[in-house]
Formats: C-alpha cells, sequence, structure tokens
C-alpha cells in the first residue's frame, strides 16, 4: 500500500512539474518573441531598412515552424502604400548646444528635408497677452530665418498654422512642444510645411537653433499581412485572433522598439497559435499579422477589401493590440456594440477568476478590428491595462514588458473560443 501511494504521489509531482516547466517554456516564448522584434535587426518594424518586411520575413518563420496551414501558396499577402522617412542623420543644435531625436525632440514625420539657422521667435498659447502678439505678427509675417516656437501647444497649434497660410505668412519652420512626452507617428504624405515637436523644457529660453535632416518619400513601399490557420473539426466559421506587427521604424538614429505596442500583441497571436496548433479546436481558427497599423490600419483596410479566405464565415474577431502587462485586467473595444459577446468573456472571467478587471468600451477606429466591425463582423479590439505607459516612444522596448498576466488573458481567450455557439 505504501509503496504504491508514494508511486502515486511521485506521478502526481512529475505531472505538476511538467505543467510548471510547460508554463515557463510558453511564457519564455512570447518573451523571446518580444525581445526579437524588439531587436536592431528589425530597425523598429518601419520603413526605414526594410525594418517592417524583415520582421514579416521572422513572422512567417515562426508560423511555418508552428506548422499553421496556408490559404493558397504562401503565408504572406502583399500590398503597397506611400510613406515618408527620415532615415539619415540628424543634427540639431540649440544655442550651440547639441539635442538629441527622440529624447529632446522629432522631426514632425510628415516634414520633407531642411537645414538651416534659424532666430527662435516664443510665443506661450496659454497665455492671452501672447496670443494677441503672434496674431500680430502673422498679420504682419516673419522675416527670412524666423523660427515659431508655440509654447504648450499641442493639438491646438494647429490652428495658428491653420492662420499663417490664410495670410500667406508661413515661417521658415514651426516648433510645437509637449510638457511630457515626445509621441512619434507615421505620415502617408508630406506636409506644405516644415516642423519639430520640442519636449517644452530642451527649447525655452534658447534664442537660436541649427538644424538639418533629409526626408525620402517612398511612393509605392511594398508591405505584408502575415496570414495561417489551424484547422478545426467544422469548417462552416472560424474565429480570428489578429495584431499588427509594424510600428514607427526609425528616425535619424532613434530607434522606437514597440514592445508594448505591438511586439506583446504579435506575441500573442503567436503564444494562441501554438496552443491551437497542439488542441485541435472546435471551429478553424484564422491568425492574421498586420502591418501598416501605425500608418493608418492600412494593412486590415487592405485584407478586408481583398480577404484571402471567406470572412462572411467570421464568427468572432479578437484583436490584440498592446499587451504588455495586463496588471490591472483588459479593455474590450467594441463590447458595447457586440454585448452579448462581451457579457459572455465577462462571465467567463468572473467565473474562473483570471484577471482583475474585464472592462467595456465603446466603438473606436484605433485599431485593426474597424474595418471589420463596419462589415457588421463581430469584432473585439483587446488592450492590456497596467504598465510603465511607454507608447509611440523610444523607451518602449522589450526590458519593459513584464507579461503580467499575460497567461490568464490567453487562458480567458483559449476559454472564450471554446464556450462561443
Amino acid at each position: 500500500m505504501n509503496t504504491r501511494f508514494f508511486l502515486l504521489v511521485a506521478a502526481l509531482q512529475l505531472f505538476v512539474l511538467n505543467i510548471q516547466q510547460s508554463n515557463a517554456q510558453d511564457i519564455q516564448y512570447a518573451h523571446t518573441i518580444i525581445e526579437e522584434l524588439c531587436s536592431p535587426n528589425y530597425y523598429g518594424r518601419g520603413y526605414v531598412n526594410n525594418g517592417a518586411n524583415l520582421a514579416a520575413d521572422f513572422l512567417e518563420k515562426e508560423f511555418h515552424d508552428i506548422k499553421l496551414k496556408k490559404f493558397g501558396n504562401s503565408y504572406i499577402q502583399q500590398y503597397s502604400f506611400g510613406v515618408n522617412t527620415h532615415p539619415g542623420q540628424i543634427q540639431c543644435k540649440l544655442d550651440k548646444k547639441p539635442m538629441q531625436v527622440g529624447i529632446d525632440f522629432l522631426v514632425s514625420a510628415g516634414a520633407t528635408s531642411f537645414q538651416g539657422t534659424c532666430k527662435l521667435l516664443h510665443f506661450n498659447t496659454r497665455d492671452s497677452n501672447d496670443i494677441s502678439l503672434l496674431h500680430k505678427k502673422i498679420e504682419k509675417g516673419f522675416d527670412e530665418k524666423d523660427a515659431l516656437v508655440l509654447h504648450y501647444s499641442g493639438q491646438r497649434g494647429n490652428r495658428f498654422v491653420d492662420s499663417c497660410k490664410a495670410y500667406q505668412h508661413m515661417p521658415k519652420l514651426i516648433i510645437f512642444t509637449e510638457e511630457k512626452k515626445l509621441t512619434h507617428t507615421i505620415a502617408t504624405k508630406t506636409d506644405d510645411y516644415n516642423s519639430l515637436v520640442f519636449i517644452d523644457s530642451a527649447i525655452r529660453n534658447t534664442e537660436a537653433i541649427d538644424i538639418q535632416f533629409t526626408n525620402e518619400w517612398q511612393p509605392n513601399l511594398e508591405n505584408r499581412n502575415v496570414i495561417g490557420y489551424v484547422k478545426g473539426k467544422r469548417n462552416d466559421s472560424c474565429i480570428v485572433f489578429s495584431a499588427h506587427y509594424d510600428h514607427l521604424g526609425m528616425q535619424g538614429n532613434a530607434q522606437f522598439p514597440g514592445a508594448n505596442d505591438n511586439a506583446s500583441g504579435s506575441s500573442m497571436i503567436l503564444y494562441l497559435a501554438r496552443y491551437f496548433s497542439k488542441h485541435k479546436p472546435n471551429r478553424n481558427i484564422i491568425f492574421i499579422l498586420f502591418s501598416g497599423e501605425e500608418a493608418g490600419l492600412l494593412g486590415s483596410k487592405y485584407f478586408t477589401s481583398h480577404p484571402t479566405f471567406d470572412i462572411a464565415k467570421i464568427k468572432m474577431l479578437v484583436n490584440i493590440d498592446i499587451m504588455g502587462s495586463a496588471e490591472k485586467g483588459i479593455t474590450v473595444v467594441n463590447g458595447e456594440t457586440f454585448r452579448k459577446q462581451f457579457d459572455l468573456l465577462h462571465s467567463l472571467n468572473d467565473k474562473n477568476s483570471l484577471i482583475p478587471e474585464v472592462k467595456i468600451r465603446g466603438k473606436t477606429k484605433n485599431s485593426d478590428h474597424y474595418y471589420f466591425s463596419e462589415m457588421g463582423i463581430p469584432s473585439f479590439f483587446i488592450y492590456s491595462m497596467g504598465g510603465p505607459g511607454y507608447y509611440h516612444d523610444i523607451f518602449d522596448k522589450a526590458a519593459s514588458v513584464s507579461l503580467t498576466n499575460y497567461e490568464q488573458v490567453a487562458k480567458l481567450l483559449i476559454d472564450f473560443v471554446a464556450a462561443l455557439k
């Protein structure tokens, strides 16, 4: 009896150990994917040095290694769009003091090439007297080497730019300032004026700027969506998991790693693909990794216009964008629109106590779920709540991603798939 008991205990311990090791390997796989996608090898997964397509090559290999099935002969769907970049060296000095791109300032994404020294004209957009003086200056016009500095301007700065255009008095350079952080973006067209964004404290009380940068307009840049699937027991409907893998690339020597946004979401797609490849699902499970999201949801827009499978069969699409830390839970965009599906997801979390909160949100056009939901396809956009909050900046690095509650979110999504009728 004792021998049998000890053998049973030993077998149970081995079983638990195997589960723990498997879980450790799964979460380590997620970390490995994020670290790889954020490495210098992919140049920020943007449009400098072919970074996004190099990332697509890596993800295609992962799909192959997981043994996902293809629609046709390839995992790749190709398309193209125009994009503006600033790949070369960027030099900037304020009163002869060197400034760092990505830390002190950014060149606006749509800016063209510029080289010169300018006198800085400072106006505080929160001060009524300064605003009055600014309007008078715009009416009068600027000198040849004037650069207009709009302190604390943010989006409000656009109305002053519109005034400059209306009077046909554009300064040589316009500089907007932000108090807390610099946020980069992608431009699919060039601007008709050159501008910069500075951290306010870096440029305040300075008199002159000396700056040089060069743009490169790429009118038809090849891009790729990466698509594969796991065959289920039935073929009448499917579940889609999606995420975007592209990010902001580089500006000068500043690289935007995009760990939370969205190497973390891409890793979740691969994590789920590995799971469902080992556990045959009821329906076909399709995995799509989009490019072009940062340029305006262009990859998902192209796909919904040129689908590689019958999208009328989609029972549910779950788009994952930002999954670095679910310490506080997740938010479900379109939860209010598709309330029945949200209530199911919420009840599964209540039942199993997986994450602190499943928060409901309404309709938005801020990720790759959008064009699917506009077609009437039930679609969620899920993002995590927690982490340091780095976003569209050079600090969103792999080391800052904790993946808190990552596996619990995966478990919730797996349960959700099983529960969908």
